[in-house]
């Protein structure tokens, strides 16, 4: 292996050492993807049908219930859920 190869192979190792030992805003990998998910479309005012279609496979009503699911067993600081609150604002039944 040449001085090239190792530098890359080192930067491989780095990059996935660092995103396997990344803090994580829950345990569950799905709840992760949800609240990174709401939270990049939250300066939009949140995703749209379709986007949570593609994503997710499920609408945006189902998709805001599965959101607030996963919220009170999440790491979201206050200042997170407030403003999850504000663009998906829980759903009464």
């Amino acid at each position: 292996m040449n001085s090239q190869e190792y530098r890359k192979w080192r930067q491989r190792r780095h990059a996935a050492w660092t995103e396997v030992n990344r803090t994580r805003k829950h345990r569950d990998i799905e709840a992760e993807l949800l609240i990174e998910f709401a939270s990049m479309w939250t300066p939009y005012g949140g995703a749209n049908e379709e986007e949570t279609l593609v994503h997710f496979g499920m609408s945006r009503r189902r998709f805001i219930e599965r959101l607030w699911q996963v919220i009170p067993e999440s790491n979201c600081t206050p200042e997170e859920m407030r403003s999850l609150a504000v663009t998906y604002p829980a759903l009464l039944e």
